[in-house]
Formats: C-alpha cells, sequence, structure tokens
C-alpha cells in the first residue's frame, strides 16, 4: 500500500494522487499486453492497472498449474488422473504447436506441416469413427448420425445450442419458468461458404483444398483414414449435394394456403427465434415429407439420441428460421446413410452422410496446415486460431474446455479455504447497507421496507459452486475411461493432440446437453468462471457473484486486518449490491421481476440524486484539457461506486462498535504511517484498486464511444467528492476539491 503511495500529494485536493502517485514509476508496460492493442491506428494498447498485475499472477498460478505436477494433487485416484489429463491436454498442445512452428529450426516443410495437421483430424475422428464404424452394417437413422455429430462438439451446417436463460432457470429451480423456456436453438449457419452461391463454390479454392487434405494419396497413403470409411466421396459429389442443400433451404413452396402451416409464434425479450415443441417439429416434418413422397426426420428420435435420454414432447425448442431447418433435415433424411462398396460387402457411409462429416471437419480450422487455414470457411470454429508460440492459445483452450478440473486443481492448490470469513463480511456490508437505508430521510417508510427485503433476499456466490467429488467424478467418468485407454508416452504427446481435444471437446459438450436432458444443474458448473478477476451482480436474479480469483491479494486475504478487506473486497461486495438498486436495478424487485417496487415520492428523490451522479461525473474530464467524460453510459456502476463505499465504511463503524470496550483493537499495518487511521486505510485500500499507467491518446481510445465505467481515476475522484466520511477521515475543509458542499448520496 505504502509504495504506491504519493505522501506529498494533499488526499483533499486530488485523492488519487495521493493514493496512487507513485504508480506510474513502479509499473512498466507488458508489451504482450500492449501489443493486443495493435489494432488501435495509435500502435500499442499502453495500459496497466492493478487488475491486469492481479490477472497476470493468475495467468503465472494456472501455469504452473499445468507444467508442474506437484502444484496440485489428490489422494483420489479418479481425481488425480483427472488432473493429470488437464495437464497432458497442455502439454501435448504445446507439444504439437511446437512442431507446427518447426521445432525451432526454421520454417517446416509442407509435407511437416501436413503431416502435423493430420495426426491431430486423425485423433479427433478416432472417436467420431469408432462410433460411426459401430453403427455400421445396421439400420441406423440420418438423425442418429447428425445426433452423433452435435454430441461431439463440433459445429455443422446444423448447429444445436443451449439458451442461457435456460440454464438459468435450471439453476434458480425455476419449475414454471422451465416450461416456458426453450431448451435448445437450433439454426442453420447461413455464414458457411457453401451457402453463399453455387458459383462462389465451384471456384473457391477453400474447398477444393481441404478435400483433397483428406482424401489425396500423400505420403504414400491418405493424410487420414478418412477414405475407407466415405468410400468414393469426390468433390464433384459433394458439389452435388451442396447445390441440392442450398436449393432446398430457400424452397419455401410447401408452406402458406394449401400447404404445411408453420404454427404462429413471437419472439420476446432476448430471444431470437419463436419457439415450438417437439411434437410441432415432428408435425411440420411429416407434412413437408409427405408433400414430397419422402420420409420425415424425427425431432423426437434426434433429441433422444442427441441427449441420450426420452426427451418431453413438450419440451421447447428454438428456431430463427424454422423453415431453412426443417427443409434441410427433410432434404438429409431422405438420403440413405450407408451405401455398399463395389470391393466388398461392408457398409460405407453414403456421400450426404460423408458430407455431413466433411461439413463437422470445417469447424476445426485453426488446426488446418497454414497454407490451408489462410483460406476461409466462414464455419463457425471450435478454437481461436493459433497465436505466437502456442502458449496463450493452449492455456485458453484448457481453460475453455476443462474449465471445471481446471477450478478443482486451482482450488486444491490456492485456495483450499472455505471463503466462511468472505460470507461473513457480505452479511456485514448487507446490513451497513440496511443501517445506511433506514438513515434516510428522503426514503418513505413502506420503500425502505421494500429495499431492505430486497438487500436481504440478494443471494451471493462465493468461490465456486459446491459440486461434491462423487458428483465431480460422475459427470467425468466417460472421459476418465477413454483418456485411461490411450497410449501416452512423452515421445508421442504432439501425435496425441487431437485424441486428447477430442476427449476435451466432447465434455466440454456433453456439459450443455446434459442440462437439457437432466435438468440437473451439477454439470453447468458455474455460468461466470471462477478463474476471471471481477465480480458479478445477476440484476434479474437478485444474484451477487464473486468469483474464486478475485478473492485474493490485494483485493483480499484471510490474515489481512478487518479494514483493510473491507476497503477492498468489502468494497466490490458493496458495489455489487449497489448495482441492485442502480439506474437499471432499481426498476427490478426483489424476486427479479420488471417493475418499481417502492412508491412514487422515493421514485421522485432517486431521480433526483441518480442525476446529480449524471451531472457530476459529466464535468469531469478524461484528462487535463482533454475530453469531457460520457457520464451517460457509466451511470449504473458510477451509482454503485457510491452505494458501494458508503456499505464498506458503515461496515467499519459496525465492526467498531461490535469491539468497543472488548479491548480488540483493529491491528496496523507495517510501513505504513502511525497517523493513519482505520477509516483512512480503508478509503487508500479502496483507491488502489483503481491505481494504473497509460497514455492521454490511450484514453481518448480507451473511453470513447460508449464505456460501461468511468476511468480509473474518476472513480476514485468520484467515490471520495461523494462520502462525508472521506472528508471526516482526512478532515478536509467545506469547498475542497474532493469535498464539495453538493454531495450525491443514496444512502
Amino acid at each position: 500500500m505504502a509504495s504506491y503511495m504519493n505522501t506529498s500529494a494533499d488526499p483533499c485536493e486530488d485523492f488519487y494522487n495521493y493514493a496512487c502517485g507513485n504508480f506510474p514509476s513502479m509499473v512498466r508496460y507488458d508489451p504482450v499486453r500492449a501489443s493486443a492493442g495493435m489494432s488501435f491506428k495509435d500502435g500499442d494498447l499502453l495500459f496497466e492497472d492493478r487488475m491486469s498485475l492481479m490477472s497476470d499472477g493468475l495467468e503465472r498460478n494456472i501455469y504452473e498449474l499445468l507444467v508442474l505436477d506437484r502444484v496440485a494433487s489428490s489422494p483420489d485416484q479418479d481425481i488425480s488422473d483427472l488432473f493429470n489429463f488437464t495437464r497432458l491436454f497442455y502439454r501435448s498442445c504445446r507439444q504439437w504447436v511446437h512442431t507446427r512452428s518447426g521445432g525451432g529450426f526454421g520454417q517446416p516443410s509442407a509435407s511437416l506441416n501436413a503431416a502435423n495437421s493430420a495426426s491431430f483430424f486423425a485423433g479427433v475422428l478416432d472417436h467420431l469413427n469408432e462410433t460411426l464404424w459401430t453403427l455400421c452394417n445396421e439400420e441406423v437413422a440420418m438423425e442418429t448420425v447428425l445426433a452423433t455429430l452435435v454430441k461431439t462438439g463440433g459445429s455443422g451446417m446444423l448447429g444445436v445450442t443451449l439458451p442461457r436463460q435456460f440454464a438459468t432457470n435450471v439453476i434458480e429451480n425455476d419449475d414454471f419458468n422451465l416450461t416456458q423456456t426453450a431448451r435448445a436453438v437450433v439454426s442453420i449457419d447461413r455464414l458457411s461458404l457453401f451457402l453463399r452461391g453455387s458459383a462462389e463454390l465451384e471456384r473457391n479454392a477453400f474447398f477444393r483444398e481441404w478435400l483433397d487434405f483428406l482424401t489425396e494419396r500423400k505420403l504414400g497413403a491418405p493424410l487420414l483414414d478418412f477414405g475407407s470409411l466415405v468410400g468414393n466421396a469426390s468433390r464433384p459429389r459433394f458439389q452435388r449435394i451442396i447445390k441440392r442443400i442450398e436449393k432446398s433451404l430457400n424452397d419455401n413452396s410447401l408452406y402458406g394456403p394449401g400447404g404445411c402451416t408453420v404454427p404462429e409464434r413471437y419472439s420476446f425479450g432476448l430471444d431470437s427465434g419463436a419457439k415450438y415443441n417437439v411434437s410441432e417439429l415432428d408435425e411440420l416434418s411429416a407434412c413437408v415429407a409427405a408433400a414430397k413422397g419422402g420420409v420425415p426426420f424425427s425431432w423426437s428420435r434426434f433429441f433422444d439420441e442427441l441427449l441420450q435420454s426420452p426427451v418431453d414432447r413438450s419440451a421447447l425448442v428454438q428456431l430463427p428460421n424454422i423453415k431453412e431447418v426443417i427443409n434441410f433435415v427433410n432434404d438429409i433424411k431422405s438420403r440413405p446413410v450407408f451405401a455398399k462398396s463395389n470391393d466388398s460387402s461392408a457398409s460405407l457411409l453414403s456421400d450426404d452422410a460423408a458430407f455431413l462429416v466433411f461439413d463437422w471437419l470445417l469447424s476445426f480450422r485453426s488446426f488446418f496446415p497454414p497454407d490451408l487455414q489462410n483460406l476461409k470457411s466462414g464455419r463457425t470454429q471450435v478454437a481461436r486460431d493459433i497465436e505466437g508460440d502456442g502458449v496463450a492459445s493452449c492455456m485458453l483452450w484448457t481453460k475453455t474446455l476443462l474449465q471445471p478440473i481446471l477450478e478443482r486443481m486451482y482450488q486444491t492448490a490456492y485456495h483450499q479455504q472455505d471463503f466462511s470469513d468472505v460470507n461473513e463480511l457480505v452479511k456485514l456490508i448487507k446490513e451497513a447497507a440496511i443501517a445506511g437505508v433506514r438513515g434516510q430521510s428522503w426514503i418513505t417508510p413502506s420503500a425502505k421496507v421494500a429495499i431492505e427485503k430486497k438487500i436481504r433476499a440478494a443471494k451471493e456466490t462465493i468461490g465456486l459452486d459446491k459440486i461434491s467429488a462423487a458428483e465431480f467424478k460422475a459427470f467425468y467418468a466417460p472421459t476418465l475411461e477413454e483418456f485411461r485407454a490411450v497410449d501416452l508416452r512423452p515421445s508421442n504427446l504432439d501425435r496425441k493432440f487431437g485424441t486428447l481435444f477430442s476427449l476435451a471437446l466432447c465434455a466440454y459438450a456433453h456439459k450443455n446437453f446434459d442440462v437439457m436432458s437432466s435438468l440437473s444443474p451439477v454439470t453447468l458448473f458455474m455460468e461466470i468462471s471462477p478463474l476471471v478477476v471481477n465480480a458479478f451482480n445477476w440484476i434479474e436474479r437478485n444474484q451477487i457473484i464473486f468469483p474464486m480469483a478475485i478473492l485474493a491479494p490485494p483485493y483480499y486475504h484471510p490474515s489481512y486486518p478487518p479494514h483493510i478487506n473491507l476497503g477492498s473486497i468489502g468494497y466490490v461486495i458493496g458495489h455489487e449490491i449497489g448495482h441492485s438498486f442502480d439506474n437499471t436495478g432499481h426498476q427490478i424487485d426483489q424476486p427479479g421481476a420488471i417493475g418499481h417496487f417502492w412508491d412514487n415520492e422515493t421514485e421522485a428523490n432517486y431521480l433526483d440524486r441518480m442525476e446529480c451522479v449524471r451531472s457530476r461525473y459529466g464535468d469531469y474530464r478524461l484528462y487535463p484539457g482533454g475530453p469531457v467524460h460520457l457520464s451517460n453510459s457509466t451511470l449504473g456502476n458510477d451509482i454503485a461506486d457510491i452505494i458501494g463505499i458508503q456499505a464498506a465504511v458503515g461496515a467499519l463503524k459496525l465492526l467498531k462498535s461490535r469491539r468497543q470496550g472488548r479491548g480488540r483493537l483493529l491491528p496496523r499495518l507495517p510501513n505504513l504511517p502511525a497517523s493513519l487511521s482505520p477509516e483512512q486505510q480503508l478509503f487508500i485500500q479502496a483507491a488502489q484498486s483503481w491505481c494504473f499507467k497509460s497514455e492521454s491518446h490511450i484514453l481518448d481510445r480507451i473511453y470513447q464511444g460508449w464505456p460501461s465505467h468511468s476511468p480509473h481515476h474518476l472513480r476514485v475522484r468520484g467515490v471520495a467528492e461523494n462520502s462525508p466520511e472521506f472528508a471526516e477521515a482526512f478532515k478536509c475543509r467545506r469547498g475542497k476539491p474532493m469535498n464539495p458542499a453538493k454531495k450525491c448520496i443514496f444512502w
């Protein structure tokens, strides 16, 4: 704390300079992070703050988890093996990228790049091929083929995703809204190059070269054992299929008067498409198939296969364009799944089924050979393109696909406490906020009761959701079984990356599909990762969330004195509670329904205070002589800041009153001037959450448009100017810059 302070500055003149004045001289710009701002015309993004430094520490911790076996371990063999799977996933990724880049010996040859990519796709296809081969020689339906492709985690022409609102209702055990919410969103990927016109397809280099890469004989054999499964599939045959699908998607002749009737539906709120139940989809498919003299696509069977359990026929499905989807699945359904080979009685995938596999593979463009990677497919990708030496990319893929395992590793290594003291802090902050509300004359008695009720009803998620070891192992049991069957050695890790990636991708997809089927929140884990340095208020649910990563120094430590924790994580807790009463949150009552929950008199007084904040922050400038701050866009966070700091200070008052007469003094921090009171240290700690270093032209770029947060130094200024307790703590005379006569106070 002391090292960042500029004690030569007057806190009553410029509190940010007093609390953070030495921060720029102590911190250097990170070239890696700065280069991420190359999209700015001015060059690198020169910006560092406490959160970016904290995020750096988080990344270093995660890196050690992945490269050092000793950092996280478990006496439970299953959990230990899952930890090992996660580490080997990362290491195999790094080795694969290393081989791709030439292994440190210059640019690799085209043949080496092709072989490296081929090893990845061979691993990815292993699991898909095993499933499809077991289906050969059986009467398998096209619904099963489509479901198999979707649940492996890739992204084909037919997309099936889990709506956020459905997941929310599952977490809340909201049975009523579950019946009103779509369980899945089904759509056609119109961004695919295949659906942009047949003329473009015929001259598209990507289509030619990618198919050749899969099926041509190079290095003496096909790079992938794909041709043996798809038989005689070829570019001309695929072109004919694509042209036929394109024509089918645009065919609306079967709908309307005298034809098939699409039930009238309307989109509401955040929905991007009307909702239909599974039975309605089956009926519409049957109508379209009958008109064409074909066999209808069974949505019931598709979802049964996808979710591995019987789907409720009344379950809702959201379709942004129902006619396109029905036309596509019925067209595919009218084609055979298997075709006999010319020289054997064995079954091979038909051209249409092979095309679906080919289409699915296009979502893995990041793993193509570099010469093919530059040819854009338009397909939604399963992973971002590889950057640099692959460290960032491999860490990102690990954090995304194996998030629940990595969270457990992180908790085992760095956060073994149960955060019970943070729970107590939340209770204390709530009590302080309620006490503040009760002391306000502008709030009517009935409104005070309503506000207090909402604060008390707020749910909190602290650290991470509690998933038992048994539930955790049950979810990953299929992944673990397959992982243990993989022949892994240090010498072949790069060649096994595709296999491990496929296992991780399937588990990631399974997490969503299991929620669709079982309605169990166990496999959802947290929608917001605990490994993020931030905090959140889900105002529709009246829930405040404090991820595990922010519960670390400098924001929190169980050994910090109470007033220091109150100045950092306490201020954050108060800020998140404050969002429940910001310009948006104050219009949502405690169950989360839209509509004012206080009377008109209180509302009018609230709006006066809201306008005070908008006007006060709107007078600020980004820097001396710079542009005026855009306070309209940051209003919600500015209100939350003011409410948050008052709650933290109020909590300190409550704490001191409870300790009075007990001889339990608040401990002092070393290296700080003895003259600093606990209240002063609280404000300094709060301000230092926003210490930053940047350049004025970078601030212009960052805060142009519609920023959601005020610049860091203006957040500190706003908190100080609008807190009577700040002026009292630092003995600022009335009229000083940090103690204006008029203050914007809520409670």
